[in-house]
Formats: structure tokens, C-alpha cells, sequence
């Protein structure tokens, strides 16, 4: 049987439902949290987990990754994102797989940065995303960092969009996710120790996402102003005291402790 990524992927346009301002957001955003945390990870490879926005979308990271200078392997369960991707960047920086983040096919202590953009909130039980953090842990050398976000389990609107997308009325799955303080004890137990922390995108999910399309049909690109005021507006939410509780995405920093080193009391 079919699964909905499979469907997905095998969408010509399978990102329609992200407006290309709300995708230059998502993208822009987590580069300026990535860039901030990459001067703190060792040199060497850097580990992508899934492939879906390379493959499909506007809200790709890699182009920005890659001017870095910064080697890249990235994965994805489904071949046919892979060769996707593969084909919008041939370039020899970037080796795609396809694989299982719980079973990956790279040596221990390989890679120096792991940024896994909203890939583990997918899986549907918490052991499924522990296997997946332990076998991050293990490809980490040590000293190397952890860079994932999560869907916010505190935000009110992501409890209907998650109700709705069991019952196949959203374009993808929405599985386990972990509070931050729930996370940060995960990380901890496993061998993290947790450096920082931020809360990304600020639009009322479920709301602004129908809004936009409806907006994108109605007047196509003559709406890409109304668009952008309401982006601007949505953004200056993460400046209150509620940011945890209207971001979209909980953005996490954690290294993986050296050898010998002891868990920093909380």
C-alpha cells in the first residue's frame, strides 16, 4: 500500500501548498539559526536528514549549505526523492542516499554536523524517534553538533493540523514530537549535551497556510504584497514572551559530549 509520502513524491508539485514568500521565509530562517551555531562545529562532514524540500521545494537549504564549502551527505527513505534531488544538485559535494535515519550506512564518529530540519516529528511512536537519535548520536563524532527542529507540540494550532493529518486531510503525516523540556532530557540521556535553543516561524500554521493559497488562486502574484505585510506581521510575534507557544518549530543546538566527559548538571 501506497504511503502519503509516496503520494507525494510522486506529486509534479508536491510543495503546493507552501506560498514561495512562506518558503523563502522557512528557508531564511533556519539558515540564520544554522549559520549561528555552524562556527561552533568541528570541520568535516556534515549529514542532512531527508531530502523532501531538495528534491520538491523552494525552501531547500542546500545552495546556502554548499557555499559554505562544507561537504554534504543527505538521505531519504524514498529513492525516488533522492534521485530528485540529486538531479537539482549534481554537484559532487553532495552525496544523497537513500536510507532509514535509524539505520544509517556510515561509519561511527564520521560526521562533524548533523542538521535534521523537522525529519524525526514524522515518525509515529517515541521509540521509533529514540532509535533515530541514538543512531544520530553514534555517526557524531564527538565535539560534533546536533542541529534539529521540531514541530512545537506547545503551539494550540498544531493539535487540530495533527488530527487532521491522521485522518489524511494534510498533505503529509504529522508523528511523535517532544515538548523541549522532554527533548532536552532525551538529548541528555543519550550523550548531548543541549547548547541553545530558538523557536522558528511564527504564522498561525494551519490558518495562514489555507489563507495563503486561497490568496495565491484568487490573485496570484498581486497578492504577494498582502502576503509579505502578513509574514512581516506574524514574524514580529517572536519577539514576545508567547514565542513559545506561536513558533511553528522548536530549534535545538546539542554537541555530543566527548569521551570521558560527564553530563553538565541541569
Amino acid at each position: 500500500m501506497e504511503t502519503p509520502w509516496e503520494r507525494m513524491a510522486g506529486n509534479d508539485a508536491p510543495s503546493w501548498y507552501l506560498h514561495p514568500l512562506v518558503a523563502r521565509q522557512k528557508r531564511d530562517s533556519h539558515l540564520r539559526w544554522v549559520r549561528r551555531w555552524r562556527s561552533s562545529a568541528p570541520d568535516g562532514l556534515l549529514l542532512k536528514t531527508d531530502l523532501f524540500e531538495d528534491a520538491f521545494g523552494d525552501d531547500t537549504l542546500l545552495p546556502a549549505v554548499f557555499e559554505d564549502s562544507v561537504c554534504v551527505v543527505g538521505f531519504d527513505f524514498l529513492p525516488s526523492v533522492v534521485r530528485r534531488a540529486r538531479g537539482r544538485f549534481p554537484g559532487a559535494a553532495f552525496l544523497p542516499l537513500a536510507a532509514d535515519c535509524r539505520a544509517l550506512p556510515l561509519a561511527s564518529a564520521s560526521v562533524a554536523t548533523v542538521l535534521s530540519p523537522s525529519t524525526l516529528d514524522h515518525f509515529q511512536s517515541r521509540v521509533e524517534f529514540d532509535d533515530a537519535i541514538d543512531e544520530i548520536l553514534r555517526v557524531l563524532q564527538p565535539g560534533g553538533l546536533l542541529l534539529i527542529t521540531l514541530d512545537n507540540p506547545r503551539n494550540p494550532l498544531y493539535w487540530p493540523l495533527r488530527v487532521m493529518s491522521r485522518v489524511g486531510w494534510t498533505p503529509f503525516p504529522l508523528g511523535f514530537t517532544p515538548g523541549p523540556s522532554v527533548l532536552d532530557r532525551r538529548l541528555q540521556a543519550a550523550g548531548f549535551e543541549v547548547l541553545g535553543r530558538e523557536f522558528l516561524i511564527h504564522n498561525p500554521r494551519l490558518i495562514s497556510t489555507a489563507l495563503f493559497v486561497a490568496l495565491e488562486k484568487l490573485l496570484g502574484r498581486r497578492a504577494d504584497p498582502l502576503v509579505a505585510f502578513l509574514l512581516a506581521s506574524f514574524e514580529r510575534l517572536s519577539r514576545l514572551p508567547t514565542r513559545v507557544l506561536s513558533a511553528s518549530f522548536i530549534a535545538t543546538c546539542a554537541r555530543k559530549r566527548e569521551h570521558g566527559e560527564t553530563r553538565t548538571p541541569t
